[in-house]
């Protein structure tokens, strides 16, 4: 089947000054943003060897002489193209976590990871992360699970809130968190998409994680 690729940019980037000079800060930024969204599509599109700098700067309707500048060479692009769409998805889920008891609080994370996991951008970045990791480029604390170590940190901040930390010394809680993430979102990932036990419904994902979620806490309701 043909990776599809994200969504265009729809960034819109304001008109350069005439008069020339350093864009201002916001610009800049918006621009950076812009040239990222346009790179990961162009990556997932073609692949991370196939993807050239030329083409991502025609794309981006830049020079590569600002790629260059902001980014120093293809490779580091890639990263943080990457980066940026891992946290695309992930920073909604990070801001929008509910009240609620830690079980309530880490099926809410669990199943929009999980989701977001099983899509076709996300499908994408994994195989970049892949890449990344082959060519022995530092990226993603070398995470083949796009968003892993983000998703760790997002579980690790709810369990830093809630009654555990008065029991549980720091690297367990860390290890905690790992296998929490490792439970709820990359063992199911992996029983759709390769050993296909189960479907990607709504229905069938509930099921997996409040079962998950009742042996990790067993059947506590911690506050």
């Amino acid at each position: 089947m043909t990776q599809q690729s994200p969504k265009a940019s729809s960034t819109f980037l304001p008109p350069r000054d005439p008069r020339g000079g350093r864009p201002t800060q916001d610009i800049a930024a918006q621009l950076g943003a812009h040239i990222l969204d346009v790179a990961l599509e162009q990556f997932i599109r073609r692949g991370a060897d196939g993807a050239s700098m030329e083409a991502i700067a025609a794309a981006a309707n830049v020079s590569k002489r600002t790629l260059y500048s902001r980014f120093g060479a293809k490779t580091k692009l890639l990263r943080a193209a990457v980066e940026h769409g891992v946290c695309r998805h992930l920073r909604p889920i990070a801001t929008s976590i509910p009240n609620g008891s830690l079980h309530d609080k880490l099926f809410y994370v669990g199943k929009k990871m999980l989701d977001s996991s099983l899509k076709r951008e996300v499908i994408g970045l994994e195989t970049l992360v892949l890449w990344l990791v082959e060519h022995e480029v530092e990226s993603l604390a070398s995470a083949t699970t796009p968003g892993a170590p983000g998703g760790i940190r997002i579980i690790r901040s709810i369990l830093d809130n809630s009654a555990l930390p008065a029991t549980m010394e720091d690297d367990a809680l860390q290890f905690l968190a790992r296998h929490i993430f490792d439970t709820l979102v990359t063992v199911p990932r992996n029983l759709i998409l390769i050993r296909r036990e189960f479907p990607n419904t709504t229905a069938a994902k509930r099921a997996y994680l409040v079962r998950a979620l009742d042996v990790l806490l067993w059947k506590r309701d911690i506050a």
